[in-house]
């Protein structure tokens, strides 16, 4: 038989607002307390429905039926709630094997007497249904000595987790503690109705407050997860990362106490956790008080003096305030650099060997270039002369002699005048001097002067130019280097084929020069090494064509010199196309006022 009663409105709200709490934890389901909560939840949800249906039934073996399936909670909560507890304080290496199955098993005794008790009739000797002055339909007797030791177990086991929350409330900072006191008073109300109700001192007579211990306890894992992100902000983490961090943390109130320390700052002041309190100034080592002392903001770099060495700390304050926004102390957090410092000074020494190092090779390149020039240029004039002479005393075949001489000096000439203009532009003793240059006519210009070597490989060699185009601000001389070196370049590696330049406006202020070949091209591989001082492709290419790979390392600096760089594009066999970027105004390079 069943009847309606107003309080089964207050089972059912804790029901409603348990369900809430699961929509709530089900984003952190894959975390192992987020599991423990929601379990805790659908016992908790399980519990109140049958607390509703025991509520409204007017038969004993009814109510007797779902009082017993009731213990699926009752024995279940308690053994959570020490899970949730556990793992919420980080305490999770206590949850063993062992010891879920030795609470699940000793649990599922009570459970078990309560389904049995018609044959052993240990949990309730008897019962009658009486009918109260509260309109409501209830079961009285007296209560066997297992319902006495599942009571003692079921609240030991609560007992056990309710003081593992309080000590983590006791030692979590501000909002970790209203997050274990909300959890707290959610998981234990229901526990205070019901040793309420045992012990008949309920504020409803004959009724089991539970119910609204729930209600109040679905309310307060609400604002657990609503207001202070439970399950999200776990203060476990913060213990655990701010523990095993290697950076000193010294945290102190507006009077310098200590008010907080890992184990890293521990180890710093060569202190333990009960200097706690004391003042910042008697447990630090003079070095760190007195950098330390009114820093509230800022990054500074402190130094430990050691007899081995002194040890460099970068320092970063940053002041503390309570929720009114007024200071409330400081965070001191302290990091070892000095490896980091080392290494930065070794890097320092390295990088000015290197420059030093290159510096000297550049010297020695200019002075050696000086110094072979110079007997080089006579050597050549002196043979200019004699060849002369022996064409006017008809002598042509040691004048042809003198020729070959002479054709190997002018070589060996330009690759030492290659060698100096680099060692020039790597020791920035190079000046540029831009000026406005009309495009076309240079370009026409080198044209004409290299068609005798494109002719002598039977190449075609074409220059178009789009019109209205501005006057470029560059050196030159020397983009009349580069044009020739490009141009050459591209004339000396192709045979029977066409040299095409094309100058037109890459962007409104970029002019690009495109000089495109379809000579061997050049290997893939080979393209990002190829601006590199004495780059050649291979050795083949070098016995074939000549060259000290210079001209193009040469040719990049000085393009960049004036603000622009050259780009390549090659494929083997199909040809080669190099791009000169130039701005079209000047905007010459940081260096170039020294180049």
């Amino acid at each position: 038989m069943w009847y309606f009663t107003p309080y089964i409105l207050l089972p059912l709200a804790a029901a409603v607002l348990a369900m809430v709490a699961i929509l709530q934890a089900w984003p952190y389901r894959r975390l192992p307390v987020a599991k423990v909560f929601l379990g805790m939840m659908v016992a908790t949800i399980w519990w109140s429905l049958c607390n509703a249906l025991e509520l409204t039934n007017a038969t004993v073996d009814g109510k007797t039926f779902l009082t017993s399936i009731q213990y699926v909670s009752v024995a279940g909560v308690p053994v959570l709630w020490l899970l949730f507890a556990l793992f919420y304080t980080n305490r999770d290496h206590w949850v063993s094997r062992q010891l879920v199955l030795g609470l699940a098993g000793w649990q599922g005794v009570i459970l078990l007497g309560a389904w049995t008790n018609h044959w052993h009739r240990l949990m309730w000797p008897s019962v009658e249904l009486v009918y109260t002055a509260n309109g409501l339909w209830v079961l009285t007797g007296p209560n066997g000595p297992l319902w006495y030791i599942g009571v003692a177990s079921a609240y030991s086991i609560v007992l056990i987790g309710t003081i593992v929350m309080i000590d983590q409330a006791r030692r979590s900072r501000a909002l970790y503690r209203a997050q274990a006191l909300s959890l707290l008073i959610g998981a234990v109300l229901p526990w205070v109705a019901s040793i309420l109700f045992v012990t008949g001192r309920s504020p409803i007579p004959s009724i089991d407050t539970t119910p609204v211990a729930f209600a109040l306890s679905g309310i307060a894992f609400s604002v657990a997860m609503q207001r202070f992100r439970a399950l999200d902000m776990v203060p476990a983490a913060r213990e655990t990362i701010v523990d095993q961090m290697p950076d000193a943390i010294i945290v102190v109130d507006m009077q310098d106490r200590l008010i907080d320390l890992n184990p890293a700052a521990q180890a710093l002041l060569v202190v333990s956790p009960l200097a706690i309190g004391r003042s910042l100034a008697e447990v630090a080592p003079p070095w760190l008080a007195a950098q330390v002392r009114d820093r509230y903001e800022g990054q500074f770099e402190v130094t430990q003096p050691r007899p081995d060495g002194d040890l460099t700390y970068d320092m970063r304050c940053t002041t503390l305030r309570d929720r009114r926004g007024l200071p409330s102390g400081r965070i001191i957090v302290l990091r070892d650099i000095t490896l980091l410092k080392q290494a930065a000074l070794a890097l320092r020494e390295a990088k000015e060997a290197a420059e030093a190092a290159n510096q000297a090779k550049s010297t020695f390149l200019a002075t050696m270039s000086h110094e072979l020039r110079t007997p080089l240029t006579a050597i050549l004039g002196y043979s200019e002369f004699i060849r002369e002479d022996l064409r006017k005393r008809d002598q042509p075949d040691l004048a042809a002699d003198l020729d070959r001489v002479i054709v190997a000096g002018r070589h060996l000439l330009a690759l030492i005048n290659d060698v100096l203009e680099l060692a020039r532009l790597e020791s920035h003793a190079i000046q540029i001097h831009p000026e406005a240059i009309t495009i076309a006519a240079l370009l026409n210009e080198v044209a004409q002067t290299m068609q005798g070597l494109a002719h002598k490989n039977q190449n075609a060699l074409t220059v178009t130019c789009e019109p209205d185009i501005p006057p470029v601000m560059a050196d030159p001389v020397r983009l009349r280097q580069i044009l020739i070196n490009l141009i050459g370049n591209a004339c000396k590696f192709t045979e029977h084929g066409q040299v095409t330049v094309h100058c037109y406006r890459r962007a409104p202020d970029v002019l690009q020069i495109d000089i495109h070949d379809t000579g061997i091209g050049i290997p893939a591989d080979q393209l990002a090494r190829l601006f590199e001082p004495f780059m050649q492709v291979d050795s083949g290419t070098t016995r074939r064509y000549g060259g000290a790979g210079l001209g193009l390392a040469i040719s990049q600096r000085l393009c960049q010199a004036m603000g622009g760089e050259i780009i390549v594009v090659s494929e083997p066999q199909r040809g080669s196309t190099f791009s000169v970027l130039l701005p079209l105004q000047a905007h010459p390079h940081p260096e170039s006022s020294s180049l």
